[in-house]
Formats: C-alpha cells, sequence, structure tokens
C-alpha cells in the first residue's frame, strides 16, 4: 500500500530532491563528483519495469523534469513503470498515478537498509529507469562489491584472495566511473554484480569483512588509477595488453609467471573440430562481423603468435587466427580468435587430425633424440642447420617447416598452419583474456602465504612494482 509517514523526513525527501535532479543528470557529471556512488545497468531495453519494496521507504520522482514526486512506498509496494512513445506511465499496486516525461527514479532512504527486488533478484539502494532503455541500479560503491567479490573469485577463497579481489573491483569499477549513462554492467562484460540476492544465498560474512577491510582503496600505477582487468585462470602465464587487445603497452599490465594456475581444473583443456564444424564455426564468424561471401568447405588454420612488437606473445598466446576454405576466408585478431574459434582462452596449440595427448600448452615441441625416444621441448630451445652448416635457433628464422603426422608446421615469424582434411585438435591452458589479475593464481597465492598486497603487486606491479600503490580513492 501507499506508505503514509508519520515520523519527520524533511531531511531525507530534501535530499531525495537532490539525488533525483543528479541521476537525471548524471551522464554529464564529471568523473570526480561520483567516486562514492555506481551506476549498474541492469538492462538496456526495459519496456515493463516492476519493482517490488523488500525492505526500507522509496520515493518515486517523474515529471517533466524528473523531480516531480509521484509517490512514496513501503516494504510489499509494487511501483511499475511503462515505457511509452515519450516517457513513462508509472503505477504503484495497479493505480496509475501518472506521466513522467523524464527518467523515472526510486529513490531509497539509505542504501544499508532499503532494497527492492527487479526482475528476480533483491538489489539495494536506489533505482533509474532512462527513456533510452536503461534501467539503472544507483548505491554505495561499496554496497555494490558486496554483490561482486564473492561472484566473482568465490565465497570460500582465502581472506587474502578475498581481499585482493575487493581492491581490483573497487579500482575497476572506480575507472570507469563517469560513463554516459551508466558505469558498469551487471554482467561478465564489466564484472559480475549479484546485488542483494547473491549476499542472503552464500554466507557472505567473509566477503563483506574483505570488503569493509579494505573500504575505499584502490591502485595508483605511477599516480594514475589502474584498469583493473582480470580473467579466471592465466594457463600458467599472464600476457601484455597490447597482445590482446592492441591499442599502446600499459606499464602495469605486463604478462608474469602465474604458476599456481596450475592447480585449477581448467589449466589445459582440449577439444577436436571435425572440417564440417570448422565450417560451421568461420561462417558463424562471418555472420558476427558482417562478413559476405561464401567459405566453402575448410582447407587450412593458420595461427600466428606474433606480439605487437614484432617478436613472440610472452605467454605463447595466438594473436590472430584464419580459417581458409575452398571459397574464401575469414580473420579473427588477438582476443577474438577464441570467440571465433569458441575456445576458452587464446593459449593454445594446434595439430591435426584425432585428439592427442595435452602437453604443456606453453610452445612445446617433441623431438627425436639420439636414442630414438622422443622429448619434449621449447621452440626456443630447438636450433636448426641452414645453409653452409649455419645453425640458427629455430624461433630466430624467417622461414622454417616441419613435417610429422600432425601435418605441416611453419615458423615463419611465429606463424603455424596446420593444413588436413580431418580436422584439427587445439590444446590450450587457462580460462579467459589472460591479462592483469589470475583469479585462481591469487587464490593459489594467498593459500600460500602471500598477502594481498603482495599479489597485487605481482600481478600488477609490471615495469616496477614500486610504483604501484594501493590507497584511498580521490
Amino acid at each position: 500500500m501507499l506508505a503514509l509517514f508519520t515520523r519527520n523526513k524533511t531531511a531525507f525527501w530534501q535530499a531525495a530532491l537532490l539525488l533525483a535532479a543528479a541521476l537525471s543528470l548524471l551522464c554529464l557529471c564529471p568523473k570526480e563528483a561520483q567516486a562514492a556512488t555506481i551506476r549498474v545497468c541492469l538492462q538496456t531495453a526495459a519496456t515493463d519495469s516492476e519493482f517490488t519494496v523488500q525492505d526500507g521507504f522509496y520515493e518515486v520522482r517523474g515529471g517533466n523534469l524528473a523531480v516531480e514526486t509521484l509517490c512514496e512506498a513501503e516494504a510489499g509496494d509494487v511501483i511499475r513503470v511503462i515505457k511509452e512513445t515519450s516517457g513513462f506511465t508509472v503505477y504503484l499496486n495497479g493505480n496509475k498515478l501518472g506521466r513522467s516525461a523524464n527518467n523515472v527514479s526510486l529513490l531509497a532512504e539509505n542504501d544499508s537498509d532499503c532494497s527492492l527486488e527487479f526482475d528476480g533478484k533483491e538489489y539495494r539502494g536506489s533505482f533509474s529507469v532512462l527513456t533510452n532503455g536503461y534501467v539503472l541500479n544507483v548505491l554505495d560503491l561499496e554496497y555494490y562489491l558486496y554483490g561482486v567479490v564473492g561472484e566473482e573469485i568465490g565465497y570460500n577463497a582465502p581472506e587474502e584472495a578475498l581481499k585482493t579481489q575487493a581492491i581490483v573491483a573497487r579500482s575497476y569499477a572506480a575507472y570507469y566511473m563517469g560513463g554516459t549513462y551508466y558505469d558498469v554492467m551487471a554482467t561478465n562484460s564489466s564484472q559480475v554484480y549479484g546485488g542483494m540476492t547473491v549476499e542472503k544465498a552464500h554466507d557472505s560474512t567473509a566477503v563483506r569483512r574483505a570488503v569493509d577491510d579494505t573500504a575505499n582503496q584502490v591502485m595508483y600505477y605511477d599516480g594514475d588509477l589502474v584498469e583493473a582487468v582480470f580473467s579466471s585462470s592465466a594457463g600458467g602465464y599472464t600476457e601484455n595488453n597490447e597482445n590482446v587487445w592492441g591499442g599502446n603497452p600499459i606499464p602495469y599490465l605486463r604478462g608474469v609467471e602465474s604458476q599456481y594456475d596450475k592447480d585449477y581444473s581448467n589449466y589445459t583443456w582440449q577439444v577436436t573440430y571435425t572440417p564440417a564444424q570448422l565450417k560451421s564455426l568461420a561462417e558463424t564468424y562471418m555472420q558476427r562481423i558482417k562478413q559476405t561471401g561464401s567459405f566453402g568447405n575448410f582447407v587450412r588454420l593458420d595461427v600466428s603468435y606474433q606480439a605487437a612488437d614484432g617478436g613472440k606473445t610472452v605467454s605463447g598466446r595466438v594473436t590472430s587466427a584464419t580459417l581458409i576454405g575452398t571459397n574464401g576466408s575469414v580473420t579473427a585478431k588477438n582476443d577474438a580468435v577464441r570467440t571465433m574459434l569458441g575456445l576458452k582462452s587464446t593459449l593454445f596449440q594446434v595439430t591435426s587430425g584425432a585428439s592427442a595427448e595435452i602437453a604443456d600448452p606453453i610452445k612445446d615441441v617433441y623431438v627425436l633424440a639420439a636414442n630414438g625416444d622422443l622429448e619434449k621441448r621449447r621452440v626456443e630451445d630447438i636450433y636448426a642447420i641452414g645453409a653452409g652448416d649455419v645453425i640458427e635457433q629455430l624461433s630466430d628464422l624467417t622461414e622454417a617447416y616441419m613435417r610429422s603426422a600432425s601435418g605441416l608446421i611453419s615458423f615463419d615469424s611465429g606463424t603455424s598452419s596446420i593444413v588436413s582434411g580431418e580436422g584439427v585438435t587445439i590444446t590450450g591452458g587457462g580460462w579467459g583474456h589472460g591479462v592483469g589479475l589470475s583469479q585462481f593464481g591469487a587464490i593459489g597465492m594467498a593459500a600460500d602465504g602471500y598477502s594481498a598486497e603482495e599479489i597485487l603487486k605481482h600481478y600488477y606491479g609490471g615495469e616496477n612494482p614500486r610504483k604501484l600503490e594501493i590507497d584511498d580513492l580521490d
């Protein structure tokens, strides 16, 4: 029912008025003005939004300037916002309240005691429904982290790993504050946010303690706020940012060893594709990138390990893959390679034919020793005898080929070509883009006694770990 307040809430509603005006103009606010409040986008094309008050008191505002009070609501009340040709129509418990030509805001008395249910989940704080269809959960950054840290690294992670994730998630969110309509998404396109629902579904005591113990702490590198990207597992080694997403090298996003990843079940993985499946992957990706033409039947898969600086990627990740057919070809670069090939990461090698025994995913090949045994070697450790009996390191040669049961492999500029009518087997490691923090690496380090600060300096220390500082968010 409509809440009839008998206690004095003048101060609250005055503050709410200011917040409502701010919500309608957030896209114009400077980054610094939003340090303690984050806008999380939950939907992008909403036409009929329903909110049920779970706890606390809310004021619903709209009107021509998005600051007119439409109603006040308390626990049990249902607020419905329906998008129309111009603006919204707002209902309370099925009764039409009126129209709003601009954004509709549901303003919480406070973030700690007020929550709404939306789209099957409970969320703390305020909401804003924008005329462009975005539905935003607007709340204190620290309460937001209550619904992020456990979802990202697990609720049973060691204490120092939880603290690590709290600082990383806060740094990531702070870095993206100041977007046009919202700051972050609630999915893994930003970082996973489950709202108050996940707080209640799990024993989140350790998560809340980790957030509270690191309150307001973020990372700075050489004075600049760190874009704290992270992935599930690096497969043994993280990668330089420019080799995964392009762009300029970022000094704190350098590839480093991540040895504790080996304790993760996806440290190594393997998939085998038939020619028909490779044809389907190619055609699907062509549609995705809107590339016209016919692919035909699968002929060859080319992959390159060439880094942005002309050498090879530090972790052994693929930077380019081309599926070649009888009628055409399609190429994916950097992190898009795993999208095209449907893989967990770009840290992989390719052989042809049936599935083979999984080997170390970081650039290993097998050579026939003098005693007739097969021995595993890294490409960097193999030498070839060229013209004039000149001995050269295989990885340094501009043109070298090896033929085996796996097909024809070229080491030209770090490129491998697999020609096979039997399809290909892809052997790789890790899960995710592999830049920045490895979450399973952090869990392993924490379990081995490393502190959150030591973990962060390992993964984000980059060219000079002394330049990485953990300090309060400005």
